[in-house]
């Protein structure tokens, strides 16, 4: 029987780690490639086969908890960036722990470029920061991070 199990880094562009989730091994966190990973329930839609450059999003909805809304936030005003992978494994043969033979069959990276919410869920949007048609060059989204805080009267 087959399972898959995705993994969710969330970074800054220093290579900072901030937040480490994965959304398998329910109420524990694993170690998978030398790294600690909290369990975070959490659903990512969007991974299509595509050509590069295409300009796809993905968004990533879990529950909203402190946890959650604090790190999305984070992301969202400090335009950070998020690699998101997918992997296939034999659910029969210890399903506890991440398996070694694990098959990547998906991955993503791109930075937080928006977001949305309710009562009981939170939601990112992942892409490039990049816009594909723009006047400037770069064409760049502007965050806290790049510009800092601004004048206030």
């Amino acid at each position: 029987m087959r399972a898959q199990s995705q993994y969710l880094r969330i970074y800054d562009a220093g290579g900072t780690t901030y937040q480490r989730w994965q959304s398998y091994y329910a109420n524990t966190s694993v170690t998978w490639s030398s790294a600690s990973w909290n369990y975070v329930p959490f659903i990512a839609d969007g991974i299509t086969a595509g050509s590069s450059g295409t300009e796809q999003s993905v968004s990533v909805t879990a529950a909203a908890t402190g946890l959650v809304l604090d790190a999305f936030l984070a992301a969202i005003s400090d335009g950070r960036l998020v690699d998101l992978n997918i992997y296939q494994f034999d659910s029969t043969i210890n399903n506890n722990t991440p398996q070694a033979g694990q098959e990547l069959v998906a991955a993503y990276t791109g930075q937080v470029v928006g977001g949305n919410g309710g009562l009981t869920s939170l939601t990112i949007q992942l892409g490039s920061a990049l816009s594909p048609v723009g006047a400037q060059v770069p064409p760049r989204r502007l965050t806290l991070a790049i510009m800092g805080q601004g004048i206030r009267q």
